[in-house]
């Protein structure tokens, strides 16, 4: 828009609408990193899921939308300094110019699916105010397969907006090819050092700057490729770790029917530190959640029809670290004791509304507890295990820090023009800035403060 020459450099595919195929496990080859395979180590091992395609995690997430909330607007002010970079003056705009380009709008009653209703109906029998989460999507189906790539087209991620755009206005885009290093000269960025997956090498050149957004796993490390020698690099990680639980009802529920995501609550967000959310996955992955081997296994696969999954999204404390190890993408983090705690009390939660809906029995998946509970009676148990990840079957989820903006290059990475401090030119516009989670889904965050960000690397 404002006349510049743009490139993108994409490490993934650009994987189109007919490309999306029902097999879960054909969208982590193609779609995700390391095959769907990546992990965080620390005190035990959290699968760790990124996109590596042409939109990124926009192409498989479920595009859920929270705006920046205003208390981490805040909280950036009075205790990272970023005020003068990241406030609802400069940012908001950009939100709105966003929700009408991409049609933000909560998921329409009659895509819903059971599986997100009945969670609003327990959540009302609790007094726990239900919210129907908003997405960016045109015409969906409620296919339940925003995991796989949506085979509709409906969910309008970067590469059906973003992406074609930039196109359209004389943009450039390489596929299949991964930046390993910014190129600088005299303190300022010039270029991007590239591979390509077929081993070929690629030098583009940078005369207005270069513009990190590969993730806050991956930026970090591109960062330290490129010379960024900062002590606060690869520290600070933090991550909205999820867990979740499963029910069974007498009466089908359908996951396979309805939107991936339909209801939420940030009912807790501010006491407890922890979302509530619906979740349809796959067959596949529901079976991940679903206890027993050999008959047992057989017997509640055979109940597919009839189960409910949730998830808790804790705002957890823990703070971790990325680096690399053999030239891999390393992150090593742990959760605190009270962020186990969180989870626990979401996990308990989400029982207590599957028993007040009529679920015959909760799966909690924890170690150590019945692989069934069939009571609210029971619930005491949850309460009862240790305060240890271990116990517990959490993911990282919903990634920040590593690179954070901050006034102090001594504790911070990026500087509030969104350069780093030590090369110029050099900008970073992922959640890798962040000083803080944000107890919600980060995307539309991310895509709003980039937008500001880029009207304010423009008008330098």
């Amino acid at each position: 828009e404002q006349g510049w020459s743009v490139i993108v450099v994409e490490e993934g595919p650009w994987a189109r609408t007919r490309d999306f195929q029902l097999d879960i496990g054909q969208a982590f080859r193609t779609l995700y990193r390391w095959g769907g395979t990546g992990f965080v180590t620390g005190r035990t091992f959290l699968p760790l899921l990124q996109g590596v395609c042409v939109g990124g995690s926009t192409t498989i997430n479920s595009a859920i939308v929270w705006r920046l909330p205003q208390d981490v607007y805040d909280d950036w002010a009075r205790n990272y300094g970023i005020g003068p970079a990241i406030n609802a003056d400069l940012v908001e705009p950009s939100f709105d110019r966003l929700e009408r380009a991409l049609n933000v709008h909560p998921v329409a009653e009659d895509v819903l699916g059971r599986n997100s209703t009945i969670m609003r109906d327990g959540m009302r029998k609790l007094r726990i105010e239900p919210h129907t989460i908003e997405r960016n999507e045109r015409g969906c189906r409620g296919s339940a397969r925003c995991a796989q790539g949506c085979p509709n087209g409906a969910k309008l991620s970067t590469a059906m907006t973003c992406i074609p755009w930039t196109l359209e206005r004389g943009g450039r885009i390489y596929t299949n090819t991964r930046a390993v290093r910014v190129r600088s000269t005299r303190g300022n960025a010039t270029g991007v050092e590239a591979v390509t997956t077929a081993g070929g090498k690629l030098s583009l050149m940078a005369r207005r700057g270069v513009i990190l957004a590969a993730s806050t796993v991956q930026t970090p490390n591109l960062l330290r490729r490129s010379g960024v020698r900062s002590r606060a690099l690869g520290r600070h990680f933090m991550a909205h770790p999820g867990v979740g639980l499963a029910a069974r009802y007498e009466d089908d529920v359908c996951l396979h029917k309805g939107a991936t995501q339909g209801m939420e609550t940030i009912h807790f967000r501010r006491t407890d530190r922890f979302k509530l959310e619906s979740l349809a996955l796959s067959p596949e992955l529901t079976a991940v959640r679903i206890p027993g081997f050999g008959k047992d296994l057989v017997r509640r696969l055979a109940d597919f029809r009839r189960i409910a999954l949730w998830g808790v999204q804790v705002r957890a404390r823990a703070v971790g670290k990325v680096d690399s190890l053999a030239g891999s993408d390393r992150v090593r983090y742990t959760l605190l004791p009270e962020d186990v705690r969180a989870g626990k009390k979401g996990l308990r939660t989400l029982a207590e509304i599957a028993f007040a809906t009529g679920a015959k029995e909760v799966w909690p998946g924890i170690h150590g507890l019945p692989e069934a509970l069939r009571s609210a009676d029971d619930l005491h148990l949850i309460d009862d295990v240790p305060d240890d990840p271990r116990y517990f079957m959490f993911i990282a989820t919903h990634l920040f820090g590593a690179a954070r903006m901050g006034p102090d290059p001594r504790t911070s990475v990026v500087g509030l023009d969104f350069a780093t401090h030590e090369i110029r030119k050099l900008f970073v516009v992922d959640s890798s800035l962040f000083p803080t989670n944000l107890g919600v889904n980060p995307q539309h965050a991310i895509m709003g403060i980039a937008m500001a960000a880029a009207q304010r690397i423009a008008s330098a």
